[in-house]
């Protein structure tokens, strides 16, 4: 596969603004290594005047990065059927088809998930095979990071689809993360392969009868110990769990910063561990993960959060990198072929 790769950022769909976009865009070209810049340019979509001004500002002007105007936004408001249908002209739709045209070979928006999801299955199309494509998070574990899907694409799904969330997620773990022969397995309310309902029930023999690794069910407090490399549950779910994760990192941040007000001991404790504070900050900031692939399609699109900083736009553009020079998609392709055959 090519060096050389393309990327379209939808710079106006973030909570943030398309500031902390461009930032973003740029700090991916200074702070990564070049083995992952190098053969990259990137796309800025969105209102021309804007983009120009930021850039400049920024002092990207000489990076490569180029801007592509679109005149509308959509926002975390709209319908997403309706804002497709309502504003062609938007920056997540003209992203959407400058991939479909072959100009762009990769697309990050922290835009609208739902109207991300539309414009990625209309412009790119499923892989064969494929009914509902998924969005796979990534979790930082006490062993390797874990790959659990759906975190929100899907409400609700039967066991055929979730069958084919673990060929996905499987895939996935062994392009991106080079786990040789990941763990798979199901999210339930018990390890016993008589709980949870009849649809859990399904897939635990649907998995078992598989050639893919399945260890059984996970219970909630399995995962963060890294007892799986891929986890199995719907959307509804997982991406309560995500949001429930990533406060996390809050909660941790702050409890450590006001015990550290309190007395003069805790702040001197600090400064010893400080280095010891700033790995585990690392390990459970979102942003360290930057976005959220579609699994399924036939290209390259990336979830970014809607509250994304510069930084966790820098990772999203990371993301789209590993995701495309890994080859995943065509690697789905042809498990979702062996194991349905």
């Amino acid at each position: 596969m090519s060096n050389s790769l393309n990327i379209a950022v939808d710079a106006m769909g973030g909570d943030n603004g398309p500031a902390v976009v461009v930032n973003g865009v740029v700090k991916f070209f200074r702070d990564c290594a070049k083995a992952m810049t190098e053969g990259v340019t990137v796309t800025l979509v969105g209102d021309r005047d804007i983009l120009s001004r930021l850039l400049s500002r920024s002092g990207g002007a000489k990076l490569p990065i180029s801007i592509q105007h679109a005149s509308q936004v959509i926002t975390m408001y709209d319908h997403p059927a309706e804002a497709l249908k309502y504003k062609p002209d938007s920056s997540l739709v003209v992203m959407a088809g400058l991939q479909k045209r072959g100009i762009v070979q990769a697309m990050v928006s922290p835009g609208n998930t739902g109207a991300m999801m539309a414009a990625s299955l209309f412009a790119l199309g499923r892989i064969e095979g494929i009914p509902r494509p998924a969005i796979a998070g990534t979790f930082p574990t006490q062993n390797n990071p874990t790959v659990i899907l759906d975190v929100g694409a899907n409400v609700g799904c039967n066991e055929k689809q979730l069958f084919q969330f673990a060929i996905m997620g499987n895939a996935y773990s062994r392009c991106v993360f080079d786990i040789e022969n990941p763990r798979v397995m199901v999210l339930n309310v018990g390890q016993e392969r008589t709980k949870g309902p009849s649809v859990l029930q399904n897939l635990y023999g649907m998995l078992e009868d598989s050639s893919l690794n399945f260890t059984g069910n996970i219970e909630g407090d399995g995962i963060l110990k890294g007892e799986a490399d891929v986890v199995i549950c719907d959307g509804f779910v997982g991406n309560i769990l995500l949001k429930t994760f990533e406060s996390i990192a809050d909660l941790v941040g702050g409890s450590l910063y006001l015990e550290m007000r309190r007395h003069w001991a805790s702040r001197a404790g600090y400064l010893l561990m400080r280095h010891s504070f700033s790995k585990l900050w690392e390990r459970l900031d979102s942003a360290e993960y930057g976005g959220a692939p579609l699994l399924g399609l036939n290209g390259v699109s990336i979830v970014a959060h809607g509250s994304s900083t510069a930084k966790a736009i820098q990772n999203a553009v990371v993301a789209a990198c590993d995701f495309y020079r890994s080859g995943v998609s065509e690697k789905i392709r042809q498990e979702i072929q062996s194991q349905t055959t």
